[in-house]
């Protein structure tokens, strides 16, 4: 919502306070000269400021009814998570879910670094980083979406003086409640990288 919007809203509701106030004053008066023998032109007018005050206040509830759905709204999730390996991984067997326990950054706890899945929170589109390394032997991982494949990582190695290391990206729609996590793709005498050489990560780039 801009700041000029923000502006004629608390214009509009201070006029209508003020209205009302004047509007509940003056029937304050109108009270206490009702002790008096009233006249059928201040009944009259006493009614049409009562039927008035029940519409300003009807009118300032949608007001208050309306900034509240924009606040909220404008509200946006902030979802954001950064982890590594905090030690390689050996002789890993395919399809098991690398479980990325060195947490750098997770604000709105979306990442569970003990099962090494994340959870969308919300529906949105999400962008997802990965990065994989290996000294030892080609090093391979799978970026999963509820089970299905998105994204595949190589980290395969030149020769025995240069680590292999390969990075992916991808930007996806997410439902709330689904999940992302990395998984290997090789078996056996295999070795990924621990500390900074491997890293998973992830952000919402804004809400469905």
């Amino acid at each position: 919502m801009s700041v000029y919007n923000n502006d004629m809203l608390s214009i509009s509701l201070i006029s209508l306070c003020l209205t009302l106030c004047l509007v509940l004053d003056t029937t304050c008066l109108l009270d206490l000269n009702s002790q008096q023998s009233p006249t059928t032109q201040s009944t009259s007018f006493l009614n049409q400021l009562l039927l008035q005050e029940q519409q300003l206040r009807i009118e300032l509830q949608k007001q208050i009814t309306g900034i509240q759905s924009q606040i909220q709204a404008n509200n946006v999730v902030q979802v954001a998570f950064f982890v590594r390996l905090r030690d390689k991984i050996t002789n890993h067997h395919m399809s098991t879910i690398m479980v990325f326990d060195d947490v750098q950054l997770n604000t709105g706890n979306a990442y569970d670094p003990h099962v090494g899945t994340f959870t969308a929170p919300v529906e949105g589109v999400y962008k997802f980083d990965l990065v994989l390394s290996s000294n030892v032997e080609n090093g391979h991982g799978e970026m999963m979406h509820n089970g299905v494949k998105i994204l595949d990582v190589y980290a395969d190695k030149v020769n025995q003086s240069f680590y292999g290391r390969g990075s992916g990206s991808i930007i996806v729609r997410m439902a709330k409640g689904d999940k992302v996590w990395i998984q290997h793709i090789d078996v056996g005498n295999t070795v990924i990288n621990g500390g900074i050489e491997t890293a998973f990560s992830g952000h919402l780039l804004f809400a469905a």
